[in-house]
């Protein structure tokens, strides 16, 4: 069956339709954005809305909807969001969604979190958003015939990401030697790669069909919560730039969970996956990548 890929040229989408043609599964990869570089042989790519195209596809297939507005403050494109995701499974040929979700669903809870908890009091508009498109991937999965995963990524790093999250900003300031303030650092969080994450999401794609039950969420991470600030004192260890990280130089977010972490007894159950990179080997690549050219 055909799987299509929306937001295939994002962060996570780009690896998500790597690892599915590496896996020699069929792939239509849908973006506002032209074709990322390097995308596989064999991979049909079609530029336009998600919203806008996938409705109008003939024949059956497995979604896998990672198209999102990525201003995480606005509550207007969340919200925007949200309606695009409704739109996107609007069609009868549609049996299958593998969503993408958020450890910022849980908001303020702290601790191990499981899936059978309720959504955090306090979210962030992405949050919300994530919790409101959750709610409508599960109605649309009541429907005889229709299975869904619903996917919550802690929080998710590695090359290509955005600058304004917490490390590629960190990595971005130690190489250029620009003085940063952060809080403490204390607050524990459970980091996970983005080819484990983008491996996850390829597995529930290719394993739906086989999947008991109309509507599963998976949390993904690494089970164990690590403090930031051992983070970013390792970013700037590899970059030779302990100097210009100055923490506590600002106050911890008031209401923010000092330590939030995967249970991950549903994604070993239901799709067999663990995250392969330990945070340490994952921020070292990042901070030294192999050159170009070579073969690493």
């Amino acid at each position: 069956m055909r799987i299509v890929v929306t937001g295939a040229a994002g962060f996570i989408g780009r690896r998500v339709v790597a690892q599915l043609a590496q896996d020699g599964a069929r792939v239509l990869a849908v973006d506002r954005a032209e074709a990322p570089a390097g995308l596989p042989a064999g991979v049909e790519f079609v530029r336009g809305d998600a919203a806008e195209v996938v409705p109008g596809l003939t024949g059956e297939f497995v979604l896998a909807h990672l198209a999102w507005y990525m201003d995480r403050s606005n509550a207007d494109a969340q919200a925007a969001s949200v309606e695009v995701l409704l739109r996107t499974i609007a069609n009868p040929g549609l049996h299958g969604v593998v969503g993408m979700g958020s450890a910022e669903e849980y908001g303020e809870r702290e601790g191990c979190l499981r899936e059978d908890m309720a959504p955090g009091t306090r979210l962030s508009a992405y949050g919300w958003a994530k919790v409101e498109s959750c709610r409508a991937v599960r109605h649309w999965a009541e429907t005889p015939g229709n299975k869904a995963v619903w996917l919550r990524p802690f929080i998710a790093y590695g090359p290509g990401q955005s600058g304004s999250m917490a490390i590629p900003y960190a990595l971005a300031c130690a190489r250029e030697r620009r003085d940063a303030d952060f809080s403490e650092g204390l607050q524990g969080r459970d980091f996970v790669h983005v080819d484990d994450v983008a491996r996850g999401i390829a597995m529930a794609a290719r394993r739906l069909p086989e999947i008991a039950g109309g509507f599963t969420m998976c949390n993904m991470g690494c089970g164990t919560p690590v403090r930031l600030r051992d983070v970013l004192a390792r970013i700037a260890r590899n970059c030779g730039a302990e100097e210009v990280f100055h923490f506590g130089a600002r106050p911890m977010r008031v209401g923010e969970p000092r330590e939030q972490y995967a249970d991950l007894k549903s994604v070993k159950n239901v799709l067999g996956w663990e995250a392969r990179i330990p945070w340490e080997q994952g921020i070292d690549a990042l901070c030294n990548p192999p050159e170009k050219g070579s073969d690493e």
